[in-house]
């Protein structure tokens, strides 16, 4: 991605979302003191420690759940033979009044990349992440996009896959009510590694624009 690109610019209305359903950055930068964990960051497990370093606010209030290129599953995927486990974060919530829900993916994010290959023989989706990936992300962009190049490609699949993901979390009962109530707000970021940018989704612009 180009060193100087402050936003990313998406297609109009491919994702529906919940009015008021996003946060601001002011949210998270107002209870900067606070101490209570009030915040999940749901990240790439590729990403290592960079959710931790977030800039502002005690470091105590982030709580960082790692999957593979941020998947979540959605309701339907946690029925049936229980391979997909939703779990964890309902338990996180059970323990934490979590005002903040943070999907964090990356660019050149390699699991992306690798499922972009094709499937090798024998290959067991185990977990069902490619599939979720490529009925997601991979059809949203490949059905409405023209990417001028491999790389742009990429991107524009990593932009969307947390978004997709976002959407999985909404079809979760008690976590659709939370948004929708106000008790917690989402945010969609992906980061920028190489340059330490953090890219955050508007919903009103159908953008990510540079925090």
């Amino acid at each position: 991605m180009s060193l100087v690109k402050t936003r990313v610019l998406l297609k109009a209305n491919l994702h529906h979302f919940p009015e008021n359903a996003f946060g601001s950055i002011a949210s998270l930068v107002n209870p900067a003191v606070s101490r209570a964990r009030d915040t999940l960051v749901i990240a790439c497990s590729e990403l290592g420690a960079a959710p931790d370093c977030i800039s502002f606010g005690n470091h105590n209030r982030f709580l960082v759940l790692q999957h593979l290129a941020a998947s979540i599953p959605s309701k339907s995927e946690c029925e049936g033979d229980g391979r997909h486990s939703f779990r964890k974060i309902e338990k996180e919530f059970e323990k934490h009044d979590f005002r903040q829900l943070i999907v964090c993916g990356h660019l050149s994010c390699g699991v992306i990349s690798h499922w972009l290959q094709p499937v090798p023989a024998g290959f067991v989706d185990v977990g069902g992440y490619r599939i979720r990936f490529e009925q997601g992300a991979r059809r949203i962009v490949e059905n409405n996009y023209s990417p001028g190049s491999a790389t742009k490609r990429l991107e524009l699949m990593i932009f969307e896959h947390v978004l997709c993901q976002i959407e999985n979390l909404l079809t979760h009962p008690f976590l659709r009510e939370r948004v929708r109530s106000g008790a917690t707000s989402l945010h969609g970021w992906v980061i920028d590694a190489d340059t330490a940018r953090v890219y955050s989704y508007r919903p009103t612009e159908s953008a990510y624009v540079i925090i």
